[in-house]
């Protein structure tokens, strides 16, 4: 068990760091150009809202949990909660911003739709104002989060509880964990719903964009690959990861909330699955060279 804990341990201590620096690419040229007052393009901003969520996230998910393989009692019954909230909060942004993200891309790819067109450069003044609404949404949906939390210590004044290694979720009745489930899954699969919706349609336009590139190359012209296509396939690919790990994490999650006292390597695999995207996410935009910030220009 010792063992076990030890390479979990240095799992998450490794996907934090990974986390960390993949992000901080994002945040640090941001701050750096609102610092300058400079012009982003609204992509910029939205990748930079979904790099904060992300450092939120591995921060709140993976270091406590890592503290908690060696030390007990480290965290009272605020910071759990705190933890908990915040992580959560995080959780929902990231889901959120993605979205943002893949709705923008497609009403991009096809600027010859005049209302798409028309859409697109109303939604674009209000790109920023959205991701700020979106971190107030999910901090007051998520408001009931530190309810549900406990700490060690003070769990063993509670008859119901459920032990996560460094916390304890509290059980309210059955019909108030139904409405918080109800509550946050409808958010979770509507998300979802736009995402293979979004998904959908870039695929159908990567398969025209595929059609056009294979007629130029019979006519012996050089074929290129627009931007459009090179960042399209990016956000796609973005968004198909982190089905991919909510999905997984999901189940992790479930098997999870049917045990009062899971074991600790379940515990830890469902941590690591959850942190996959925020860890990778800033990668898979920095390969397709959607990094591409341009500070001075605007859209």
């Amino acid at each position: 068990m010792v063992f076990v804990d030890t390479v979990m341990g240095i799992a998450m201590l490794t996907q934090t760091g990974i986390g960390m620096v993949g992000n901080s690419s994002f945040l640090f040229p941001y701050i750096y150009s609102l610092s300058r007052k400079r012009g982003l393009r609204p992509v910029a901003h939205i990748i930079s809202h979904l790099a904060l969520a992300n450092t939120l996230w591995v921060l709140c998910g993976e270091i406590p949990q890592t503290m908690g393989l060696g030390l007990q009692y480290f965290l009272d019954d605020v910071g759990c909660k705190l933890v908990f909230y915040f992580h959560r909060v995080a959780w929902g942004n990231s889901l959120s911003t993605t979205c943002l993200l893949g709705g923008v891309q497609v009403l991009s790819i096809n600027p010859t739709n005049v209302r798409r067109s028309e859409l697109k450069s109303k939604s674009i003044k209000h790109i920023n104002s959205a991701c700020i609404l979106s971190w107030v949404f999910h901090l007051l949906v998520n408001i009931i989060v530190p309810m549900r939390v406990t700490g060690q210590k003070n769990s063993r004044n509670n008859t119901v509880n459920s032990n996560l290694k460094y916390c304890s979720r509290l059980f309210f009745d059955t019909i108030t964990e139904s409405l918080c489930l109800f509550l946050f899954f409808s958010i979770d699969i509507i998300c979802l719903g736009f995402m293979i919706w979004a998904g959908g349609t870039m695929i159908l336009f990567l398969h025209r964009h595929k059609q056009q590139v294979g007629y130029i190359h019979s006519t012996r012209q050089s074929p290129q690959i627009s931007p459009e296509s090179r960042a399209t396939k990016s956000i796609l690919l973005l968004m198909s990861a982190f089905v991919l790990f909510y999905s997984l994490s999901s189940t992790f999650e479930a098997y999870i909330f049917l045990f009062d006292n899971p074991q600790s390597w379940l515990v830890n695999t469902s941590v690591i699955l959850t942190s996959c995207f925020p860890t990778i996410s800033p990668f898979l935009l920095l390969k397709s060279n959607i990094y591409i910030f341009h500070f001075c220009s605007s859209c």
